[in-house]
């Protein structure tokens, strides 16, 4: 597996690990479900772009090594 990939597990394994102790805490249910709203809409769009960008990346330098 590529850096990338570790980079973006060990990302994803902290987002999960930080999501069930919100909701082991002893907060309002409410209130974890405004915060698990909030931080998955916040980290889409933090991360969707990072994603689709690297995509069109990946598919331009297909492109330019094809030409070559």
């Amino acid at each position: 597996m590529k850096l990338r990939g570790w980079l973006v597990t060990g990302l994803v394994v902290c987002i999960v690990l930080a999501h069930v102790a919100l909701w082991r805490s002893g907060m309002d249910t409410s209130t974890k479900l405004a915060f698990t709203v909030l931080n998955a809409v916040g980290w889409t769009i933090v991360l969707a772009p990072i994603l689709l960008v690297d995509k069109w990346l990946d598919a331009k330098r297909g492109q330019n090594q094809n030409r070559d």
